[in-house]
């Protein structure tokens, strides 16, 4: 889908937001991308904020949901941070108790297997 890859390592699912700037267009294409992953069995997920700049309170509010869900069946929403400009959402600590984030996509992986403190 335009603006958004995703990628598989082993049993993980990465999806890249490439776009620098996250608006409303994006949130309707991350809402369908999120749901097909949720339907079809995936329970670790990452999403890929790095490349960034800019998100609005549509598209983090789209996380928000795709992240409820996956508490609704048990797991927890990986996230790595978005630039410094598109931080400022991420940095209520009310968000831990969403999604745990992380500095690099690698972390992010890692913590799956680890006990890698966000």
């Amino acid at each position: 889908m335009e603006g958004f890859e995703k990628i598989r390592i082993d049993d993980v699912f990465i999806i890249s937001v490439n776009p620098t700037r996250a608006t409303v267009n994006e949130a309707i294409a991350f809402k369908k991308i999120a749901k097909e992953d949720i339907d079809s069995g995936h329970t670790k997920l990452v999403i890929d904020l790095s490349k960034c700049d800019y998100i609005d309170s549509t598209f983090f509010g789209a996380i928000i949901v795709f992240s409820r869900m996956l508490i609704d069946i048990g797991f927890k929403l990986k996230v790595v941070k978005p630039s410094i400009a598109g931080e400022f959402l991420f940095s209520n600590p009310n968000t831990d108790k969403l999604f745990d984030k992380y500095k690099t996509r690698e972390e992010a992986i890692l913590s799956f297997e680890e006990d890698i403190q966000p």
